[in-house]
């Protein structure tokens, strides 16, 4: 067979061969001698090709050098340079032999001799690997943009449940960029409607206090230094303003916080006496909650004992979420303070945040008289109390013991009776020291009715605790 690119090699310059061997190698990076069946014959590469096994290509079949994703185009190609004369381009990619691919378009053009076709191919290296840095820029940019969006929700979740008034100001101009729930509930707008005012001339303040706050951020803007005033609102509501400067790229922002100052109660005729401060400083836990049992106050103590935080974390939560087992103690207390306005010394657990158990003795007192009414907690972490031992669960710990050691003197069905009578008088009497001898509060605890637990109760022969106050619940 007759060379195609011999000629091409060995052309003279200015000849007829020399303008088809410029015009091949401007045309392409990679051309092949073909048959209509795809049969190699010849193969020119550019030297820039070398990891191209152009050596070992003649007489394989186009097909067998390519990816098999690859084969179908290779029809294509030979279906339309046929028909056609002349292919359109197609991206083929070379299978080499370490085990890469090298992405190649391919355009073939059908020869005057019949059965020939000469395939023009450029090299898409370098494009595929601009294509891959492109994806991976852009797959990079989607992993910002959603790690961006994760931390602004937890941004707006943390924002909007803070109980702390809070306004993100432009620093110039002083115009409200955003604010939270608890800033719309004390200028009495929504936070969208504190969008874009002004901050605080439109917030219909007395002007003496608009004049304090503004230059109040003035010098925070001009100093940088977060700074804390005292002022007063409606009504001469008393709050710490604090602001706060935060530098950004784009424009700088305030960030401006405030909190209501809790009025200090005269417990006397004395001057600067301050039961709220003594109660803050006392070392045993107290809260004052609604009806509800929800939290209103709390000391430094109880915010501790239940691993919170600070107060205002525990603030509005529900005494249930750490007392004793839940529903069952707090139901108990709620009941008994409904009934006699105050509960002593009743015996409960608190489970912190951190799933720490802590033994307390709680007390608490009913002020039905106060507006609204509120509850007073007071309690004493007794679980390192020296000497404390619980003697119910040793005397259970005894009596199983001695039913080990009929094991083989009486029948399972004996022994499974028994010790069933043992742990079911057990928990009956630890739910009536719970309760104060209250029957109906234990039979409540303990999940059956009132006429189950007086049946067991004789069928045991369970002594039954004197209640204080009559609160036998019969």
């Amino acid at each position: 067979m007759t060379s195609l690119f011999r000629p091409l090699a060995d052309a003279q310059e200015g000849s007829d061969d020399s303008v088809l061997s410029r015009m091949v190698r401007g045309a392409c990076d990679l051309a092949l001698h073909v048959s209509a069946e795809g049969d190699i014959h010849e193969v020119y590469a550019d030297d820039a090709l070398g990891i191209v096994p152009r050596r070992r290509w003649p007489g394989q079949n186009l097909r067998e050098i390519v990816t098999s994703a690859s084969r179908g185009k290779i029809d294509l190609l030979l279906g339309e340079a046929s028909s056609k004369g002349t292919s359109r381009a197609r991206q083929v990619n070379h299978s080499l032999p370490g085990g890469g691919e090298i992405p190649v378009s391919y355009t073939l053009v059908r020869m005057d001799q019949p059965g020939h076709f000469l395939a023009l191919g450029r090299n898409l290296q370098a494009l595929s690997e601009l294509q891959e840095q492109l994806v991976e820029a852009q797959q990079a940019l989607e992993r910002d943009y959603w790690r961006l969006r994760q931390v602004e929700t937890r941004y707006r979740i943390l924002f909007q449940r803070s109980r702390e008034a809070v306004l993100v100001v432009q620093a110039e101009g002083f115009r409200i960029l955003d604010a939270n729930r608890q800033a719309g509930r004390i200028f009495g707008r929504s936070p969208s409607r504190l969008a874009a005012q002004v901050f605080p001339e439109d917030l219909e303040l007395d002007p003496e206090v608009s004049a304090e706050i503004r230059g109040h951020l003035s010098g925070v803007r001009d100093t940088g230094r977060a700074q804390t005033v005292r002022i007063h609102l409606h009504e001469g509501e008393a709050w710490r303003l604090e602001a706060t400067l935060v530098r950004e790229d784009a424009d700088d922002v305030l960030l401006v916080h405030l909190q209501e100052e809790i009025p200090q109660r005269s417990g006397g005729p004395e001057d600067g006496f301050d039961l709220l401060g003594l109660l803050e400083a006392a070392p045993d836990a107290w809260v004052v909650a609604d009806r509800e049992a929800r939290v209103l106050l709390a000391n430094s103590a109880f915010v501790s004992l239940v691993q919170a935080g600070s107060a205002d974390e525990v603030r509005g939560q529900s005494l249930g979420r750490w007392l004793g087992r839940p529903g069952a103690d707090l139901t108990v207390l709620l009941a008994n303070l409904e009934k006699f306005g105050e509960v002593r010394l009743f015996p409960t657990t608190v489970h912190s945040n951190l799933d720490l158990s802590s033994e307390v003795e709680l007390s608490a007192v009913l002020a039905d008289e106060h507006s609204p009414p509120c509850i007073l907690l007071l309690m004493r972490d007794v679980s390192r109390r020296i000497g404390t031992e619980r003697e119910n669960p040793r005397t259970l710990a005894e009596a199983m013991e001695e039913l080990s050691g009929k094991v083989g003197k009486s029948s399972l069905k004996e022994l499974v009776q028994h010790t069933v009578g043992l742990v079911e008088a057990h928990y009956i009497e630890s739910a009536l020291r719970l309760t104060d001898g209250n029957r109906t509060a234990a039979a409540e605890i303990l999940g059956v009715s009132r006429q189950s637990l007086y049946t067991k109760l004789r069928r045991y022969d369970v002594d039954v605790p004197e209640a204080s106050g009559g609160g036998n619940g019969s």
